[in-house]
Formats: structure tokens, sequence, C-alpha cells
């Protein structure tokens, strides 16, 4: 499973619908209702900073952009407008992140939430004839997501328009069968969401297809969880354990988050540019399961190696045997919360220091050391120990591991053609890399600063980890394992324009 930008994703023409989540009309509903529960602190932060760069004295109602995730993926089914419509409703009433929003309020940030049913519904956009077409409107109606704006999340599908008298030389349809592309802002949800979210989608709508019942039972709420998530940060004050750990994080780089290895800017002034990105496949399902019982076989996870190999390529490519960066870890720790949908992410300082290492033991060792010494963390909010802190700086090295192989669906991923999204980011100093172990094996996806220092210093590094993860297998003894046809090749959406879909 990749996660890239959608001109990464091969697009075609066809039959463009939208499908808009809309308040149920009946006699008697309600609208939005004000709802006393508070939003996370890491919601409430990406709410404040939106809504410093939105000025409503403009002369316009465009609430604040966000941030969106979504998916893409084949329906391996015929396209009924009655059946998506019952399963998409149903995917949205299942989880009231979708039918809570947040407005500006004297300077507060207050929530609303729905009272009555949310609805999804058709909108027939037309017949796009190129994949560019589809791209372009596909970007703008992601785009135009908000945390302040409701719906926070979208769907589109993709199909084969209807021919009545088709030519008998005319090449074999494929209408059994259709795209749908779905974006959310990231208030409504996190990377663990996208992937759960596929599944659910296509299980959905199997069922409806086939006339079957849909449970429409609530999943565990992420508007439940805001609450016992604000506690926490509530709890939080300037002589607490992790406050004081963040402090001797920061104060390494005199209050700045750790930055990329390698230098990704020149001489030349610095700029907020949009970012580029870049995909590689570093492990094969086969490669991944060989590691993974080498490294079990020393008492560690595929996690630690993984880790480890990346503090290996910082050595290799800067000499420094110290690499320091910031990791999401995930806070669905309440089992209600496993298929929620939501924004359930915590972070936490990574300091990894294998210079007094001698072996591939005290390597890994090393790594999981610190890994567990900081993973108690994750649950307190950062956002709040900024505060305590008086801290406004951002991180600017990221590093995301999720093994997703147990994820239902995960193994008719690559069936569906199925791939995470982000939207396009600007940035000039984040480097953030995402490591997803799915039934396929492990791959690595990067968004750094547009710019041929970050560009040749990311994909230095890249192929810096490729070779440490060789080197792993060699130290660990299963080189010999290793499937010769590794898929290493490496490419950049950056070099991609949306000219170049199909």
């Amino acid at each position: 499973m990749e996660f890239t930008e959608l001109t990464d994703y091969p697009l075609t023409g066809g039959v463009l619908t939208e499908w808009v989540p809309r308040p149920a009309a009946r006699p008697g509903a309600r609208g939005w209702v004000d709802d006393a529960r508070p939003l996370t602190p890491i919601h409430a932060d990406y709410c404040r900073r939106g809504v410093e760069v939105f000025d409503p004295r403009a002369g316009t109602d465009d609430a604040p952009s966000g941030s969106w995730l979504g998916a893409v993926f084949e329906v391996p089914h015929r396209h009924d407008t009655a059946a998506l419509r019952a399963a998409l409703t149903a995917w949205m009433q299942r989880h009231e992140v979708f039918a809570t929003t947040v407005r500006e309020e004297h300077g507060h940030l207050r929530r609303g939430t729905l009272a009555d049913d949310v609805v999804v519904t058709p909108a027939v956009v037309g017949s796009l004839r190129t994949g560019t077409r589809v791209h372009e409107h596909l970007v703008a109606m992601f785009e135009r997501l908000s945390p302040m704006r409701w719906p926070h999340c979208l769907v589109a599908t993709i199909a084969e328009p209807a021919v009545e008298h088709a030519p008998l030389t005319a090449a074999p349809r494929r209408d059994d069968r259709f795209l749908l592309v779905f974006g959310a802002d990231h208030s409504v949800m996190d990377a663990y969401s996208m992937l759960l979210a596929i599944g659910e989608i296509q299980d959905l709508y199997r069922r409806a297809l086939a006339g079957e019942p849909i449970d429409r039972t609530p999943i565990g709420s992420h508007v439940d969880f805001s609450v016992a998530d604000h506690a926490a940060a509530a709890a939080l004050h300037l002589d607490h354990p992790a406050v004081r750990a963040w402090h001797e994080f920061l104060r390494h780089e005199d209050g700045r988050f750790p930055a990329f290895p390698l230098p990704i800017h020149d001489d030349s002034p610095r700029r907020e540019g949009r970012q580029s990105g870049v995909s590689s496949w570093v492990m094969t399902a086969g490669d991944a399961d060989a590691l993974n019982a080498g490294v079990r076989g020393r008492g560690h996870t595929m996690q630690t190696l993984v880790l480890t190999a990346l503090a290996g390529a910082t050595a290799r490519v800067s000499g420094s045997s110290r690499t320091r960066f910031v990791m999401p870890l995930h806070t669905r720790t309440d089992p209600r919360h496993r298929a929620s949908m939501g924004w359930f992410v915590g972070m936490v300082p990574v300091d990894i220091d294998t210079g007094t290492s001698r072996g591939v033991d005290d390597r890994l060792a090393a790594v999981a050391d610190e890994v567990t010494r900081r993973r108690p963390l994750a649950p307190l909010p950062y956002p709040r120990v900024a505060e305590l802190l008086g801290s406004d700086t951002t991180p600017r090295f990221v590093v995301s591991y999720v093994d997703c192989r147990r994820i239902p669906g995960a193994d008719d991923w690559a069936r569906w053609g199925a791939r995470t999204l982000r939207g396009a980011s600007t940035s000039g100093d984040e480097v953030y890399l995402w490591i997803v172990r799915s039934p396929s094996g492990i791959s690595v996806s990067a968004r750094f600063p547009s710019t041929p220092v970050a560009t040749d210093a990311v994909h230095r590094y890249l192929h810096a980890l490729h070779e440490t993860i060789s080197d792993l297998a060699v130290d660990l003894g299963v080189a010999d394992r290793l499937d010769r046809r590794r898929r290493s090749a490496v490419r950049s959406h950056a070099a991609l324009t949306p000219g170049g879909l199909r």
C-alpha cells in the first residue's frame, strides 16, 4: 500500500458522480445543535491554525482549507445508484464524526452535531472523456474540504458511460466495475481510518447490491474519545514527565524540532512552496517475511528492524550515529475505537544513538529501548505540551510506521488497485516518511520541499535505506532468503503532471 497524491493514480475518463452527505429532510428535523463535548487538542490546534489565515472581512464566506486524506480503489461490481446510496449512507451513519463540525464564535471553537441522520445523495457531474479532466475535478472537489465547513468527507465514483447502441467492433466494456474515490478533512480521518474505510465501503456495497441486511449500528465515536483526550491534556503541567521529556528533546536544536539528516536547501531564499513526493517499495512480501523471522529470532519486531535501518541510512549518508525525528503513534487503545473513523493519533520524540553499538543486536536493542521509553507519551496530547512550553514550532522530520496487514480487506487491496491519498502540501522544511507494511510488502512514501537539493537528498536517503536493509539481512543471516526480484524502483510524482494521466 502506497500513500501518494492523486496525480500518481492512473485515472481514466468516465461518468463522474459526486456523493454528497446532507442532513435527512423529514418533518420535525432539528438540524444542527450545540454539542458540549470538547475537541481533542490536536483537532483544536489544527482548526486554530486554519482560522489564523482565514479573514472573514475579506468579503467571502469561504472557510479556511485544511489538509485532506483519502483513498481510491476499484469496486469489482456494477455501478448501482440505489445500492451506492444505501452503502455510503450507512457508512456515514455508523461514524458520528461525519455528523459533527466546528465553528468559531467570539474567538472560541464550538462543536455542533447534526441531531438528525446523515444521508448521502448523488450528483451526476457528467461524462468526462479523459483522466486529466477527472483528476482536475476531484482535486478541486477535495481541496474545498475544510475543518470549519461541513461536510468533511466527500465521495466520487467514475463509471463507464452507458452505451445503448455500441458498435460490434467496440472494445470489451468493463461495466462490471468502477472506481471509487473519497477524500476527508484530516480533522475527521487519520491514516488508519483511510485503510479501514476501503474494506468497510466494499463490504457495505456488496451487501447493498445483493439485497442483504446492512448493519447500521454506530461504531465507537471519535467525538466521545475527544472527551477523554481533552481530559488527558488538562492533567498535564510543567513538571509532568511528558512535558519534561519534550522539553529535553526540543532543547537540542534551540527549541525547534529536529530536521532531516541531510541539507534540503541551497543558498537561495527559502520559500514555502508546494512539496514533491516519492514512493518506493523496499521489500516484497517474501523479503518482509524473511527479515521478520530473522529479527523475531533476536527478540525484536519488524518496526524495530525498520527504524534500525533508518538509523543506518542516516549514518551512511551523513556520518552521524544519531537519528532524531518525531513518530506518530495511534491512540486507539480502547477496543471500541478499533474500527472507528477519526483522528486517533499522538506523537512521540525519537532519539536513536547507535554510536556505541558494536553489532546488530546492540543496534536493535538501542532502537527497541528508545521506542519503548517513548511510547507512553503518545496518549498525552502534544498541543497541550507545546502550550505549556510556550512553543509554536512544528515538526520537520516525521517518520511513521504502520503494519496494516490485519485490517479487514487488506488481502484484496492489490486486486482492487487500492491506494491511499493525501492532498498537496506546502512547506519549505518538512520531510515526512510513511513506511507501511501491507500484504504486498513494505513501501516508503515521502514528501519534501520541491527543490533540487531536497529531491537529491531524499533520493540518496532512500537509496541508503535500501542498502542498509540488505546489510541487516546479512547480519541476521537471512540474505539468502530474500527475493532477488526486489521491487526497488523509485518513482517521483514531482515529475508527473495531471497532463500525463490517461
